[in-house]
């Protein structure tokens, strides 16, 4: 029955379209799931102790690190879970150590620092003030301590007890550069070097690949095992329909359901979006989910998707990669670097690695050899209207910059960076 009150209707929806809430049905994720869990299960001495998921919005990334950490934790695992999309990442850390052993007695943690630092007066030979003494020495060694060993006291107390700790952190694309050198190197030492059982599973979007994982300081980013977020297939798809229905007493009918599922598009957050609107527009559980309830709700759904995802990916992208899309899409979605190239007047062979970096970011896919296809990370339409013009001609204008004059001088042993057809002599720099 419904829940009402004088603020509105309760939505008794089975679906849950909301970035990183677990769903009630999870789909297509016990392959990875399975993966990930084996390699904690092994311990320090398996790569897929410490692993990194990655993939784009909307991908399920944040659910999969949920289910692992609950997973984790009803093992009877210390679960740090944290998240890097603003800075002080560190200090949270550390906060979160200090929570757990509030959360945690029987680990004795407490006790652990505290008889570190009785053993450290022994010697002083303090007789009835050693108590006292100990307690503000404790004090003042957990003020001077750093994250190192604030893990290393966490780790080795729930070692001493049979246990693990696990630590996660969400966006990791948006970590602080120095913060992550420093939380790699910890960890490199904690995990890989001193083997000790504390596990790190990272997640982020794909730029990780060109960020990150080439930052010469963070090896151990590197070094961890990585997860690409594999996309939903039309199998996949029709269960996170029926199931999520048919367990809240609702009904679909058969042609629903293949139209739902093959609107999907692998993407969970779309198919939570969809199942969530076409349950309001049907009115289940009281009537059936119906072709055009579905119809409707994908409709609804591209709207969503473009405002959540697809426009924010948009604007992560450069201007100069916004470019080389806007070409893409003023072909009709699909072209050839060549193509790409003559339009934008840029060097071919730079045209194609910039476009096969957008393949590894989930931008465009390629079909066959040089050529490459907008995905429905950003649609065609919205990437047109994202540059605000339907010509063509002055779409190009408008995305592409000014060609570069590029002429080569001799006693600057450069190339001229002025634009094309410039006035006056060239320059290697701009005054």
């Amino acid at each position: 029955m419904t829940n009402r009150s004088l603020l509105g209707t309760a939505s008794n929806s089975p679906f849950s379209p909301d970035f990183g809430k677990t769903p009630h049905s999870l789909v297509g994720r016990d392959s990875l799931l399975a993966e990930v869990g084996s390699g904690l299960v092994s311990g320090p001495d398996d790569q897929r102790y410490t692993s990194i998921l990655m993939g784009v919005r909307g991908s399920g990334k944040t659910v999969a690190l949920n289910e692992i950490e609950d997973r984790a934790a009803a093992e009877g695992w210390v679960v740090l879970s944290m998240d890097a999309g603003t800075p002080g990442l560190l200090e949270r850390i550390v906060q979160s150590i200090s929570e757990a052993e509030r959360a945690y007695d029987a680990l004795g943690l407490n006790d652990s620092r505290t008889k570190r630092a009785v053993e450290k007066s022994i010697g002083i030979r303090l007789g009835p003030l050693v108590g006292k003494i100990a307690t503000t020495e404790d004090h003042e060694l957990r003020s001077r301590m750093g994250l190192r060993e604030h893990l290393t006291y966490l780790v080795e107390a729930a070692q001493q007890n049979g246990s693990s700790v696990l630590l996660t952190v969400d966006e990791l694309h948006g970590i602080d550069r120095t913060e992550g050198r420093r939380l790699s190197n910890d960890l490199q030492h904690i995990t890989k070097r001193a083997e000790m059982p504390l596990a790190f599973l990272g997640a982020g979007l794909l730029e990780l690949k060109h960020t990150l994982m080439r930052d010469r300081k963070m090896t151990f980013f590197h070094r961890c095992e990585h997860f690409d977020m594999p996309p939903l297939s039309t199998a996949d798809a029709m269960v996170g329909f029926a199931g999520p229905v048919r367990g809240a007493d609702g009904a679909i009918s058969d042609d629903a359901l293949r139209l739902a599922a093959g609107a999907v598009d692998g993407s969970p957050y779309r198919l939570q979006v969809i199942g969530d609107i076409a349950w309001k527009i049907a009115g289940a559980p009281d009537r059936e989910i119906d072709s055009s309830a579905v119809e409707t709700a994908v409709n609804t759904a591209n709207s969503v998707m473009n405002t959540k995802i697809s426009v924010p990916a948009w604007h992560d992208l450069s201007e100069a990669d916004q470019g080389l899309m806007g070409a893409v899409a003023l072909n009709g979605g699909i072209a050839t670097s060549d193509e790409v190239a003559r339009g934008s007047m840029l060097d071919k062979r730079v045209v194609g690695n910039a476009l096969s970096r957008l393949a590894d970011l989930g931008y465009v896919d390629k079909p066959d050899r040089g050529v490459f296809r907008l995905t429905g990370l950003v649609p065609h339409e919205v990437i047109l209207d994202e540059i605000g013009h339907a010509d063509d001609s002055i779409a190009s204008a408008a995305v592409f910059p000014r060609p570069k004059c590029r002429k080569f001088m001799p006693r600057a042993k450069a190339y001229c960076l002025l634009p094309q057809d410039h006035s006056g002599g060239c320059r290697s720099k701009h005054p």
